[in-house]
């Protein structure tokens, strides 16, 4: 076990930047998604995103002048995973492989708005996991800017999808809440692991997630001949923005301004997904989304207030 982290200093201009990057790439999946799910099966879209989002990063991590620590060490006799492989591997299966299986099969059963409003509990997750596990503060000040945040989503996704959470699969939504404990774990695993550079994290983490997640091809049907070019593209995107790049900068922002911090995203990028959901496919944007937008903005902007002594 890695010591236990300081807290994370107060985020920097170049750390919002990273957050905005996050939560543009992260946003813009759900189109992308949607684009792909129309000839194409949940199970190999989330594969091929991860073998995808594997390449990106492990180029980026090369060009970098980088390499992958060896996996194995001798000790003594025997051979053991290497420490650093451990945290990696951790990440890679809690905070990839799961949850990426999760949402597309529970999806399949709740409405795409209920499943965004679980979303917002990986924050929740995340400054409660960091406060005792990754020595991040744990204020009133914090809890009130998430919690504001937390309803801005409920306002943003409009009361409908409070009534569609009565009718709806209480087994499917009792997996989305695990795969944002998923999420919220691997953000502190990041952060507690030893140092390490974020892009050969980011490529270990995305190799151990696609070699994991492989398997479950075994269990459905290809039919790749039924496969459209705007499906085939929309996981190329998704693998190269979402999955790869934004795999380094999630890590980037861990180690620079902390778990909390980078949790923040899951409160933006519903609105960053309503807004390409009305600039692509021409989607209403009701009131309620201006609404929520200003409430999530005092949310965040309340939790990251700096203290003045």
């Amino acid at each position: 076990m890695a010591a236990k982290p300081t807290a994370p200093r107060q985020a920097t201009l170049f750390d919002w930047a990273l957050l905005v990057l996050i939560v543009a790439f992260g946003g813009s999946a759900f189109v992308m998604i949607r684009s792909a799910l129309d000839t194409m099966p949940p199970v190999v879209i989330t594969v091929s995103r991860l073998w995808l989002g594997a390449i990106v990063v492990y180029v980026i991590m090369r060009h970098a002048g980088r390499r992958l620590p060896p996996l194995v060490v001798r000790n003594g006799d025997k051979l053991r995973i290497r420490r650093s492989w451990r945290w990696i591997i951790a990440v890679g299966i809690i905070g990839n492989t799961l949850p990426f299986f999760i949402f597309p099969w529970a999806q399949q059963y709740v409405d795409s708005g209920l499943a965004g409003v679980y979303m917002a509990f990986m924050p929740i997750w995340t400054i409660a996991l960091a406060f005792f596990f990754a020595g991040e503060s744990l204020t009133g000040r914090k809890l009130i800017g998430f919690g504001l945040g937390f309803i801005g989503v409920f306002v943003l996704m409009g009361p409908e999808v409070l009534k569609g959470a009565v009718g709806a699969d209480l087994l499917a939504q009792g997996t989305l809440l695990i795969a944002t404990l998923c999420y919220a774990a691997s953000v502190v695993i990041a952060r507690r692991a030893p140092p390490i550079r974020p892009r050969v994290f980011a490529a270990g983490m995305m190799l151990v997630a696609a070699l994991s997640a492989t398997p479950a091809l075994l269990f459905v049907s290809f039919e790749a001949g039924q496969w459209s070019l705007a499906s085939i593209a929309s996981v190329v995107g998704l693998g190269i923005f979402p999955t790869g790049i934004n795999g380094v900068l999630i890590i980037m922002l861990i180690r620079r301004a902390g778990a909390g911090f980078m949790a923040l995203t899951n409160y933006f990028t519903p609105i960053w997904a309503v807004a390409m959901g009305a600039l692509i496919y021409h989607e209403r944007i009701e009131a309620g989304a201006f609404v929520a937008l200003v409430l999530i903005f005092i949310g965040v902007a309340i939790s990251q207030r700096i203290t003045k002594v």
